[in-house]
């Protein structure tokens, strides 16, 4: 115990997966770029360091003084990390958290066996350039742990007792069930996106006989709350524009490896699906029935169009070929972020992902044919069939933490994204493949456009504060 810092506050944690995600380990093999983190079971995990260092840094964003109480510097005689952050284990299929060797039975768990393999889930990724085509170094893989994952962690914290030390703990809590939150590769992408499946805690005052007491008989297990009480949080929820929007037609996003739906013949070409973990209480199923929009589809259309018209703004309408590059324009660079150097930095926007019951999408088929310009027939290997996905209605919600840079965003480019986001909804944004057909027009059929939270503040340069109307105070209650 440190003398001055007596009280202990321990938290035990249960995140779930609202979106595919992955901590990478840096390395590839011989057929996908990267590979993910694993614990000595072969598992998927959470490692410490990835979710200190992501709170830290939410932390320090919003209060430096703060992240240094709570995670210690090396400023003058320095100052250790008052708290702790032990790995995030994944859950099995009984809703337990995997702790310790496993032994094969155990391994042999229905949803962690499908989780051992090296690539349970690989995203496709390509990146376009301003015709349409792929950038270079522009193609590549990602390797991904399917959305309603659980992991289970635990959190200590010394605290002095003030004031001041009680509400950086209670910070740490809160910005734990925040969507700011995300772990993991390309989270402004729509990766890595968690929310609080459950959360018990308790303070413990170790001058006192019963909290030395409750201390020591403290549970070291993550799947063992005896002691804790159930918190509920009701975080601040951050700036956001939301979109509803129905497609006038088809669309499809590339990448589904099998149909859905049953066919005499499947189709050539498939709408992207892909593998989601369902709870129905403390039982998890894996299944792959449900239609996929990757944040990153939206995220790119949306990126190039931001270009277009900040330059239209700009008045910049004859500029060399290099300069006409998507990821030199200024707006994008404030809006995206990028990738230079120790000088680059994240972006501004966050996308999540859109995902879709497949027993409630409709789909149609379109056959494809090329005629051959000298005979009139069709060329050989040129028939083909496309399925796609029919008037969907969906939601798109773009989120804008709180970040100092968002002051700094001048008065064009805030009007070009919100040019950009009222192009999408007026249906001149198509999304996805085969825009240039006429496939992926979406508009908004309310007639509303972007709503946003803070009623259009932000883009018009009034304050980036998250607009307390529309939101609901930071809170912290224990249940008995």
């Amino acid at each position: 115990m440190i003398t001055d810092r007596h009280i202990y506050c321990m938290a035990r944690v249960t995140l779930e997966a609202e979106s595919a995600h992955g901590i990478h380990s840096g390395m590839g093999d011989h057929t996908h770029d990267v590979l993910l983190v694993r614990d000595a079971n072969g598992l998927p995990t959470l490692p410490g360091t990835s979710i200190a260092g992501v709170l830290r840094h939410r932390i320090a964003s919003q209060n430096p003084e703060a992240a240094e109480r709570l995670f210690g510097h090396i400023k003058g005689d320095g100052a250790a990390s008052m708290l702790s952050i032990s790995w995030g284990m994944i859950h099995n299929s009984q809703n337990q958290p995997c702790e310790g060797l496993l032994t094969n039975e155990q391994l042999a768990d229905s949803l962690l066996q499908p989780l051992l393999d090296s690539k349970p889930l690989v995203r496709q990724r390509v990146r376009l350039n301003d015709r349409g085509t792929a950038a270079e170094t522009g193609k590549f893989d990602v390797t991904l742990i399917p959305a309603g994952a659980r992991y289970s962690t635990l959190l200590g914290y010394w605290c002095d007792g003030t004031e001041q030390s009680q509400q950086d703990w209670k910070a740490v809590l809160d910005l734990l069930a925040t969507s700011e939150l995300r772990l993991g590769h390309s989270t402004r992408n729509g990766h890595g996106q968690f929310k609080i499946q459950s959360l018990e805690q308790a303070i413990w005052d170790l001058k006192t006989p019963q909290g030395r007491t409750a201390y020591q008989n403290r549970s070291r297990s993550r799947a063992d709350s005896t002691g804790l009480e159930p918190v509920v949080l009701k975080p601040q929820a951050p700036l956001h524009v939301s979109l509803t929007l129905q497609a006038e037609a088809g669309w499809r996003i590339g990448g589904g490896e099998h149909s859905l739906n049953q066919h005499d013949k499947e189709p050539d070409l498939l709408p992207q699906h892909e593998l989601r973990i369902h709870w129905n209480g403390n039982k998890a199923t894996l299944s792959d029935h449900g239609y996929l929009l990757p944040g990153s589809a939206i995220k790119g259309a949306i990126r190039h169009r931001v270009a277009y018209h900040y330059r239209c703004l700009q008045q910049d309408f004859s500029t060399t070929e290099s300069e006409q590059a998507t990821e030199n324009c200024s707006a994008v660079v404030a809006l995206f972020g990028k990738s230079e150097g120790n000088t680059g930095h994240a972006g501004l926007l966050q996308f999540s992902d859109v995902q879709l019951d497949a027993n409630k999408t409709d789909t149609k088929v379109l056959m494809h044919n090329r005629i051959d310009r000298f005979t009139g027939g069709v060329m050989n290997g040129a028939l083909f069939s496309e399925e796609v996905l029919w008037k969907t209605p969906l939601t798109l919600c773009i989120e804008i933490p709180a970040n100092p840079r968002t002051e700094t965003l001048d008065d064009d480019t805030r009007e070009a994204l919100q040019r950009t986001l009222k192009d999408l909804a007026d249906g001149w944004l198509p999304i996805g493949a085969n825009g240039s057909r006429g496939l992926g027009v979406f508009s908004d059929p309310t007639g509303k456009g972007p709503v946003w939270s803070d009623q259009k503040a932000f883009i018009k340069g009034e304050s980036t504060k998250t607009d307390e109307h529309s939101t609901t105070n930071s809170e912290q209650e224990a249940i008995a």
